[in-house]
């Protein structure tokens, strides 16, 4: 039977249109007992499409298309290049190709692939076997050009390369192609070689073929009628049937028999589930193992004083699990890169079930006490599922790269590489490339986008009752182009646009990492992996996570700043956070009335209003509220009984007595993860690691086989262990299942909850720095106006930009030893970076003319910087725009008129505030909504806090929208969600579709709206938010 050998995926990126499991469905639907895979220089669809296939009884062959050179002069001047489809034999083989597509796509980032020299073709033959190409290839095209004698001169180059392993290749996508067809398989007769006919597959059904042309267009960025020819596919480029090749071929039953004997010959088996863990380097007599204990006990000391029996049996427990799965290492190289973070300053936690390990804490990976806490180790690597440990450790944002530099240092930038993500095609990036190909005015194409839902990740929409796509446009536009285009970019949802760095994951290699995977030369020059988290994980390698955090970015900032005013006391960033102490009365008063804006994960509104609702006076406080706030126990009714029993508004009762002591922390509510696994093993015996399989089925809502029998396991164990009687411990299973799928990690939220508490600190005690961080890092949950606003509403005083106190970023100056914060002259529209550089390394400055002779600002630079009050002191606004208009001063030659820069009156508040929003896209001097009050007044508004109040009542309010996401009722009705701010903080606005459309102009212009609805009550967060019925303009 013929076996296809020559299919491209989506993963060719914008060639293929089919995904690897659709092409081995359609292979097992043939009958085809194996099936290549040769995507076009990239290998990322490799590990997904050998899974597929051997799900479904079908054999994977890994292979793939590239672009090769022979020798320069070999054919003549002239360059010449072609393709080969090479595929694996077998692991060797599975390097070769990771070696060579990680050097196809390791020259500049975005640069077409240069052709393969032969040469560097000669260093990776090994495994692999090689087809000549077909129609594209190096060897047909020579023949095609009547230079018969270069082809020879080819094939045997490829037979050098090749020995035993070469198979020239016959294609017969057309008419066209019988003469060459004929020719080459002479000219293999004559050689000695055999031929293989193959059938390039670019998508999977006949109709494909349009489409793949419209992609070849978005892949050069070109129109659809400029595609060059020999760009796109070859005619009928689709998964054709055995019996229709068998009758293609009929005359060449030697090259249909060769497909199966090539199938039988590659036989690579991918070590999927295998370990590919790095080695860490270690002292001449050492080995990981030991190295490790000896730095654990090390830290134990140092954190106890004492190695306790406690200590000593977990810290022994945790060790020869480690040991046992060769993870030794694993944990030493995380210690090593957090030392370095450490070392140089770089603020940094753990998240995640990490903080469960005794040893990482040890170690100094996490902070969390996981013996304090009852967090368990089995939480975190549980030897009943083989898996890695998983250690994600976030950073400092602006910090994270010299750490990230220091492990390709470290430990080999041929053995490291950032994970990548692979960015798909969504419905408002299919449609803007689809529109251009057809060449639709980018002004059109504009209007159609932004008609779109914001931000919408869910199931593309579908007009009711209909299979129309883009519902949203198809009645606007209903030009059978227009169509057409919709059409199309429904098509493209979801396939593959181009690879991108991961956030965080980064991947340590034993060796070499091109002998494991393949990689790609990024944006920023940063080597990626082509293959996604899933993929590198299912290769066995360990995917280590460094995440840039804003939130750590504020503390070190504000940390920095208090480290430079104390240096004798606090030397360093570390030092100032680690000083932070845990029982500060002034902070506790912050946190427990809410006033937590600018707080990394405590200052949403839900959070706040849970933190004031429990009193919360303590990081273990903070750590609670964090496992609260959730989806899950705000529609659970969870979050309601804690708190009432946390206020003694209701009793604490347990199922059985033997629970108290289990979940006296919580008031007898399981809120945890780790407490569901403390039932399991103290009430019921169960072992820690069935415990959590337990945890993990519950949470998966997994009702299969082995959830059954782990629950007869613990009701039987419940009696047995604790004298729990069937039935209760039945009613306890419930409980349990109710609440482990939305139980939260208190590992995570221990580690989180730290981070909180010391951003709550800097608050407190340093509040004009601390909100200078928060803007300067363009904050967290909320935008830049509402951070602005909580710095009026603490009483800081707070400037426009201003050539001689402001910085780059948002800052702190003090003027007459008061602290002010000055917005950063970054924000300052169309100021060069040069001039910023400029004013910062010359002031101070004593006048304007001082200003322009020696800064040389651009003309539109010095009207800016006027108009927001950037130099004053110098004269009034007017008057400086005056003179500046009036003067020559470019290249140092400064001429003035004569005019008094403090003549006639300065710009009122209103032109202040106008001129504010104009060139630093927000107002400083005062808020917009400031100078309406009376307009507020008269149209009868309510504040957001006056509004929240009023539950089920019609209300209007007065505001200024802070953003946009997207939302969803219990209903499942799709929600654009507003946060909408005032003078006096800020309501969510949720606005109906229907509504959006009807009011989307005024909505998405920067200026005061009235918003009129209904009060209703968030089911999931407990708050109160506004479902919109209009919308308009405060002032006309």
């Amino acid at each position: 039977m013929f076996i296809h050998l020559r299919a491209r995926s989506y993963y060719s990126f914008l060639q293929g249109l089919a995904s690897p499991v659709e092409l081995a469905q359609a292979a097992q639907r043939a009958g085809m007992p194996a099936l290549a895979l040769t995507d076009h220089l990239w290998l990322t669809g490799a590990v997904e499409f050998y899974e597929a296939c051997r799900s479904l009884q079908v054999k994977p062959i890994l292979g793939l298309e590239v672009s090769v050179a022979p020798p320069l002069g070999l054919f003549g001047a002239v360059p010449y290049s072609g393709r080969l489809a090479l595929l694996a034999l077998d692991l060797q083989g599975w390097a070769s190709l990771c070696r060579l597509s990680s050097a196809l796509l390791g020259e500049a980032p975005g640069a077409p692939a240069a052709p393969l020299p032969f040469g560097r073709l000669a260093q990776d033959s090994g495994g692999l076997l090689c087809l000549s190409g077909g129609r594209s290839g190096l060897v047909a095209r020579l023949y095609q050009d009547g230079r018969q004698a270069d082809a020879l001169a080819c094939i045997s180059a490829l037979q050098d390369l090749f020995p035993g392993r070469l198979y020239i290749e016959l294609q017969r996508h057309s008419p066209q192609d019988q003469a060459w067809v004929g020719g080459l398989s002479a000219l293999a007769e004559s050689q000695g070689l055999p031929v293989v006919a193959t059938h390039d597959i670019y998508y999977l059904q006949p109709e494909g073929a349009d489409l793949q042309r419209l992609a070849t267009a978005i892949r050069l960025n070109c129109l659809l009628s400029e595609v060059p020819a020999g760009e796109s596919a070859p005619p009928g480029a689709y998964f054709t049937s055995a019996d229709e090749f068998a009758e293609r071929f009929a005359d060449l039953p030697e090259a249909l028999q060769a497909t199966q004997e090539i199938a039988q010959r590659c036989a690579l088996d991918l070590p999927t589930g295998a370990a590919h863990y790095p080695q860490m380097p270690v002292p001449a007599g050492m080995t990981p193992d030991a190295l490790l204990q000896q730095k654990a006990r090390a830290g134990a000391l140092r954190l106890y004083g004492e190695i306790t029996p406690q200590v000593a049996g977990r810290l022994s427990h945790e060790l020869q699990a480690i040991q046992s799965y060769g993870y030794a290492s694993i944990f030493l190289i995380m210690e090593e890169i957090v030392q370095f973070a450490r070392q140089h300053g770089v603020p940094m936690s753990s998240r995640g079930s990490a903080a469960s390990s005794l040893v990482a804490h040890c170690l100094g990976i996490t902070s969390p006490d996981p013996l304090r806490l009852n967090l368990y180790f089995e939480r975190f690597l549980n030897p009943a599922r083989h898996t890695p440990p998983d250690i994600d450790t976030d950073l400092c944002s602006r910090r994270r790269n010299a750490v990230i530099r220091f492990v390709y240092e470290r430990f080999g930038a041929d053995k490291v590489a950032m994970v990548c993500t692979i960015n798909r095609f969504r419905r408002r990036s299919a449609l803007r490339e689809v529109a251009k190909a057809h060449g639709l005015p980018s002004q059109e194409i504009s209007a159609m986008a932004d008609a779109l839902p914001h931000r919408w990740f869910g199931p593309r929409p579908k007009a009711v009752g209909s299979e129309v796509p883009y519902p949203e446009l198809a009645q606007r536009y209903r030009s059978p182009l227009h169509q057409q285009i919709f059409q199309q970019a429904d098509s493209l949802l979801g396939i593959p646009h181009h690879l991108s760095i991961h956030p965080g994951g980064i991947v340590i290699a034993p060796g070499a990492i091109t002998d494991l995977v393949p990689t790609h030369l990024a944006a920023r020059g940063v080597v990626i992996t082509q293959l996604d988290l899933e993929a590198i994980e299912r290769l066995g390698l360990v995917k280590l996570d460094l995440l840039g955090i804003r939130g750590l970015t504020v503390l070190g900032d504000v940390a920095e700043e208090i480290a430079a005013g104390k240096s004798e006391t606090l030397s360093s960033v570390l030092d100032v956070l680690e000083a932070i102490p845990q029982d500060d009365p002034a902070t506790t008063e912050l946190v427990r009335t809410g006033r937590t804006v600018g707080c990394f994960q405590i200052e949403s509104p839900g959070m706040r209003a849970t933190l004031r609702e429990i009193q919360a006076r303590s990081v273990d406080d903070i750590m609670v509220a964090l496992a609260l706030y959730r989806p899950g126990p705000l529609t659970g009714g969870l979050k309601d009984e804690f708190v009432r029993r946390h206020r003694g508004e209701e009793p604490v009762s347990h199922l059985h007595p033997a629970l108290a002591p289990l979940l006296q922390d919580t008031y007898g509510v399981i809120l945890y993860q780790e407490q569901v696994l403390r039932i399991a093993h103290e009430l019921a015996g169960l072992n820690l690691a069935d415990a959590d399989l337990l945890r993990r089925a519950m949470s998966h809502f997994d009702p299969g086989q082995q959830m059954q029998s782990l629950k007869e396991r613990f009701i039987a164990g419940a009696a047995r262990h604790s004298a729990v009687p069937p039935e209760v411990a039945e009613r306890v299973w419930e409980l349990m299942a109710a609440f482990a799928g939305y139980g939260f990690p208190k590992a995570h939220a221990a580690s989180y909850a730290q981070v909180a508490w010391r951003a709550a600190w800097c608050k407190t005690h340093h509040p004009a720095i601390f909100m200078a961080a928060v803007l300067a890092n363009w904050g967290g949950y909320y935008g830049q106006r509402e951070y602005l606003m909580e710095v009026r509403r603490m009483g800081l005083a707070l400037r426009s930009p201003h050539i001689n106190h402001a910085q780059r970023e948002f800052s702190v100056a003090y003027l007459d030893g008061a602290p002010v914060l000055f917005m950063g002259l970054d924000q300052v529209r169309d100021l060069s970076r040069r001039t910023q550089e400029r004013i910062l390394r010359l002031r101070p400055f004593h006048s304007f003319s001082d200003f322009l002779s020696r800064v040389d600002p651009r003309p539109v630079e010095v009207e800016n910087l006027v108009s927001t009050g950037a130099l004053a002191g110098f004269g009034t606004i007017p008057a400086l725009l005056s003179q500046a208009k009036s003067a020559q001063w470019r290249g140092g030659q400064l001429s003035l008129f004569p005019l008094d820069t403090a003549q006639g009156e300065d710009w009122s508040l209103e032109e202040r505030v106008a001129a504010e929003q104009a060139v630093l896209g927000l107002a400083v001097t005062a808020d917009p909504l400031e100078l309406y009050a009376a307009q507020i007044s008269a149209a009868g508004a309510l504040t957001t806090v006056e509004a929240a109040s009023r539950l089920g009542q019609t209300v209007r309010m007065a505001g200024m929208r802070q953003g946009w996401r997207r939302g969803q009722a219990a209903g499942g009705e799709r929600l654009y969600i507003m946060p909408f701010g005032d003078l006096e903080g800020t309501i969510d606005v949720a606005i109906p579709p229907g509504v959006y459309r009807r009011y989307r102009e005024e909505i998405s212009a920067h200026h005061p709206l009235l918003v009129e609805g209904q009060v209703e009550l968030d089911a999931e967060t407990g708050e109160p938010f506004i479902r919109a019925a209009r919308l308009w303009r405060l002032v006309e």
